[in-house]
Parts: structure tokens; sequence; C-alpha cells
């Protein structure tokens, strides 16, 4: 079972990993066993699995038993909204969401770097948080920050995931550019096929923009918001793998 959803998860001991699976398996009949009884079937302390609760966040372990039986009795089977998602992808195949995921899935020790300017730079920010609410190694870097950043880390950089509704941003095809010359993977979300940064990406996804012509972003455009739900249904196949 996946353990995303708790904080600091990937700063556990080995003793509070096995505290934390067996409340899991167990959960009905943990409050019973109390804190001690807990550490007992673990071998462990009750320092231990204080110290469990504090690290996932909870003020103690009444509080951490609720949250886990909370997040067990979560409804397994979510609305599947990969019809809907595909309705506002333009002609991107749904396989193309299943790599975007299964890149998220295998980062290696790299960083994946968030890149986007203007309005998307909004969407960009959402995905960088919500990246590292999983856990991953994120960096972000918009318009307005020296291209140093993205220069200097070149080395450390994995993936490059860029947002341009055009798919003409300058700033942002200078990003793909060098990273497509460091062999570093670029998934791209911009609202119209035939553009450079589709071309020059090795993941393009194409999103519905109503008005492909309002460079000012004035009128009323679903482009952004798609951009964040074909993201969440990204993640959404993310936590099936």
């Amino acid at each position: 079972m996946k353990y995303s959803k708790f904080k600091n998860i990937n700063n556990l001991t080995d003793n509070e990993q096995q505290v934390l699976d067996f409340l899991m398996e167990n959960n009905t009949k943990v409050l019973n066993l109390g804190v001690r009884g807990v550490a007992k079937a673990n071998f462990t302390s009750t320092s231990t699995v204080m110290r469990l609760a504090q690290k996932l966040g909870y003020s103690g372990f009444v509080e951490m038993h609720y949250k886990i039986a909370e997040y067990l009795n979560k409804p397994s089977d979510k609305i599947d909204r990969s019809a809907e998602a595909q309705s506002i992808l333009s002609k991107t195949p749904n396989s193309f969401l299943e790599n975007f995921a299964n890149i998220i899935n295998k980062q290696d020790d790299n960083y994946i770097y968030i890149y986007a300017t203007g309005f998307s730079a909004t969407a960009a920010e959402y995905i960088y948080k919500k990246l590292l609410m999983l856990g991953k190694k994120c960096l972000i870097s918009t318009g307005g920050d020296s291209i140093g950043v993205f220069e200097n880390n070149l080395n450390n950089i994995s993936t490059l995931i860029v947002i341009s509704k055009s798919g003409e941003t300058q700033q942002v095809i200078d990003k793909v550019k060098m990273a497509s010359d460091e062999n570093i993977e670029v998934l791209s979300i911009t609202g119209s096929n035939d553009n450079t940064i589709n071309y020059l990406s090795s993941l393009p996804i194409v999103c519905k923009d109503d008005y492909p012509t309002d460079d000012y972003n004035q009128f009323s455009n679903n482009f952004f918001p798609n951009v964040l739900f074909v993201f969440e249904r990204i993640i959404r196949i993310y936590e099936q793998l």
C-alpha cells in the first residue's frame, strides 16, 4: 500500500516503518492495544511509536490512529475521469498521461525542474507543490528568475516540465533546447499541436485552448484549469502504479 499521503514518510527509521505497517494492517484493534501494546507487538519502545506520530504530523497516538483509519476507509472506487480528461486533450493519446505518471513514479535521485512564465507560472507553482507533497525532489523557476537557476543545476536534473499556452514563448524554448542538449527528458503542456515546444519535447501534451490568439489572456479560457485537471488525472494514474 502506498503511504504517500503521510508527511515525512521518506524519513522514517526501519522501526518506525515497521510500526506504521503494523498500524495499517491492524487498524481495528490498535486502539485497544494502546501505545504499550503496539510497541510490544513490534519489539520496540513506546518512544518509537510516539516519535512516529510526531514525524507524521500528529499530536499523539490516538490522533494518528484515527487519521490512519480515515485513510484506510477512503472509498477505493475513485471516479475514473479519464473520459473527461480525454475530452480536453487535443489529439494527445491517453498513453502520454500514463508515460508522464511513470516518469514521476520512476524519478531517480535527480530533480524534476518545472518552468513557466506569465499565467502559466501559476499552474507550474501548483504542480511544483503537488510533486513536493508526493515526496519528489523538485525545483521551479519562472520568467523573473535568473537563467542561472536552471543552468547551474543541469547536472542534477533528470526531467524538465514546462507549461506554455502558445508553445512559442522564447524563454521556455531556450530551456527546452538546453535540456534536450543535455539529454534531459522534456515534458511539455501547451495549447496547440503545432508549436515549437511541442516539436522539441520528448512527451508533449496538448490541452484544449479556447482562445489560441488571446496572447494577453483577456477572455474566459479553460486552458489553465484544463492543465491542472489533466495533471490531477496524471496523479490519479501515478497513485495506481
